[in-house]
């Protein structure tokens, strides 16, 4: 009689049923090793983290670790797309206006000192301008073209480099994230895909003079569903807070002269 060789890695042992398991899809090695078929509904020996793969995955696992997955594709296809990358969530979009009682010129300038956006905008803890524009060939003013913002509600807290955009007299525009010119996106870590924050400021003709219409768009993405759901009650009330914040700026620094 021939002896049989000794299992090794490319030869398993036979797998037979244990004696007084459970019939739900376990089999069990000669050696002790475990083998998993996940086709009953049953995942008892399971830890928690693999109960949600596929039901044609196999798993083998040790009595100290787990230790081969012998549908790769499958599992791996499973584990990577639940552990690793989420789907992003769908872009978004928040507005909100105000018609505000004062000259435009004043007001955009508010809007242009990103510096003091840590002083009155809601969520940002720190706003810095890193870079500036050449000054304008008429006025010699000089405009922000980079700036770091430190963001953060409901548990979230993220620093955007952010690419501005300023039209003098009109807009100013905060990019960041993927759209950035040359950007690489952001890191795994990151709670937005892409954040857009414009500004913008037109005179309205008529009395009663002088009155200004403000608009405020965010464009933002989750780079997962999950951040969305969890900030779903405070994101949607973001824009009317900023625009409510910067009209009572724009009254503290420019109605020095009315009474109320």
């Amino acid at each position: 009689m021939t002896e049989s060789s000794p299992p090794t890695a490319d030869h398993p042992p036979p797998l037979t049923r244990q004696p007084g398991r459970p019939e739900l899809g376990s089999l069990y090695s000669s050696n002790g090793d475990v083998s998993i078929s996940t086709t009953q509904s049953s995942f008892w020996p399971l830890p928690m983290a693999l109960r949600f793969l596929p039901r044609r995955a196999v798993v083998a696992r040790s009595s100290a670790s787990i230790s081969n997955i012998t549908n790769l594709t499958c599992a791996s296809t499973y584990l990577r797309r639940s552990f690793i990358s989420f789907p992003s969530s769908e872009p978004q979009r928040l507005t909100a206006h105000r018609v505000l009682p004062y000259p435009s010129e004043p007001l955009y300038d508010l809007i242009a000192d990103v510096d003091s956006y840590s002083s009155f905008v809601p969520y940002c803890s720190r706003s810095r301008v890193t870079c500036w524009s050449d000054p304008d060939s008429t006025t010699g003013q000089r405009y922000p073209t980079l700036a770091d913002l430190h963001v953060g509600w409901g548990g979230f807290d993220e620093v955007f480099t952010s690419r501005l955009r300023c039209v003098p007299g009109q807009s100013v525009e905060a990019v960041s994230g993927e759209t950035v010119p040359g950007g690489t996106g952001p890191d795994a870590s990151a709670v937005f895909r892409s954040l857009v924050t414009r500004w913008s400021v037109k005179s309205i003709a008529g009395p009663p003079s002088p009155r200004t219409e403000v608009h405020l768009a965010i464009d933002f993405q989750f780079t997962n569903p999950l951040y969305g759901a969890v900030s779903a009650a405070v994101s949607d009330k973001i824009a009317s807070m900023m625009i409510e914040a910067f009209e009572k700026r724009a009254f503290e620094r420019l109605n020095t002269q009315r009474k109320f």
